[in-house]
């Protein structure tokens, strides 16, 4: 992660990770936004240290900093779709994602993530598609 392009992407008030300690520090996006906060800032918010110090096992707030592939936009495979079908498929996507919300990833303005890309293949009826090219296009980005 590159300091001055992150701090700019860190969500607001995204929990950041103060466990200098944890084995998974080097590649866990709260600890490595901890890292690219200016000096100048007043308040964090972070993860309960005593929380983290009680934690058995995995810890629950690890977010792996590799990128993941965001689909944006999915016009393409309603237009390849029989108008019958079309229809029960975009009735389905508006009951799983919301009326508004499913505009929105339909005309690319909200990304969709990997596991949301396969449910709407799932949905649509093409769940063995390739995901690398079934829908419009595709940025990375990390899983905040």
């Amino acid at each position: 992660m590159n300091p001055e392009t992150a701090l700019s992407q860190i969500p607001f008030d995204y929990a950041l990770c103060l466990d200098h300690e944890c084995p998974k520090a080097a590649n866990c996006l709260r600890q490595l936004s901890a890292q690219s906060m200016p000096a100048d800032k007043d308040y964090w918010n972070i993860v309960s240290p005593k929380r983290l110090a009680a934690l058995k096992g995995d810890c629950p707030f690890f977010r792996t900093s590799e990128k993941v592939r965001y689909a944006k936009g999915f016009m393409n495979l309603l237009d390849n779709l029989p108008y019958n079908k079309r229809r029960t498929v975009i009735s389905l996507l508006i009951a799983r994602f919301g009326q508004r919300t499913y505009y929105r990833i339909r005309k690319g303005e909200r990304l969709l993530s990997p596991d949301e890309q396969r449910t709407v293949l799932n949905i649509i009826g093409q769940p063995e598609a390739n995901m690398e090219s079934a829908f419009d296009a595709y940025v990375e980005g990390y899983a905040w």
